[in-house]
């Protein structure tokens, strides 16, 4: 047996990209992540599938206990062999992540959710509802990081 085929029966390979750029890439020995009927966790040896990912934070463990966690956005994700891609609306690792930035775009979105409706009623609400969704995971992944 080669040593690459070895180390896929021990660790995950791991790729997350958005649409302008890969996100993450590199190896863990387990991830955790948010799809449409509730939260995945993931090992080395799981089944083939392919699921919808929801806004959420997606934690990649190494084997020596470290954690690298990442914002998500709405997208898909499939799993074979050990490999893992995400392909996602958007995402940001948690270094990435400019706090004054996340708040400010939480709080734009609240004003257009407490406006309520206008011109465009129900497509204005369903993007200051994802908006909000969205300012509120990057705040979740920052604070979950700084508290590692």
């Amino acid at each position: 047996m080669s040593s690459s085929s070895s180390t896929s029966n021990r660790a995950l390979k791991i790729r997350v990209i958005g649409p302008d750029r890969v996100i993450f890439e590199g190896e863990a020995a387990s991830i955790q992540y948010p799809g449409g009927d509730g939260l995945y966790g993931i090992l080395p040896g799981h089944a083939p599938m392919i699921t919808t990912v929801e806004p959420g934070l997606l934690r990649i463990k190494d084997e020596g206990g470290g954690q690298e966690v990442i914002a998500l956005a709405r997208g898909f994700v499939s799993i074979s062999n050990n490999e893992i891609e995400f392909a996602v609306d958007a995402g940001e690792r948690a270094d990435e992540i400019d706090l004054n930035r996340a708040q400010a775009a939480a709080e734009r979105a609240r004003e257009h959710l407490e406006a309520g409706t206008t011109g465009r009623e129900e497509y204005d609400l369903v993007r200051a509802r994802y908006a909000l969704l969205r300012a509120l995971n990057r705040l979740h992944t920052h604070e979950v990081s700084s508290h590692k």
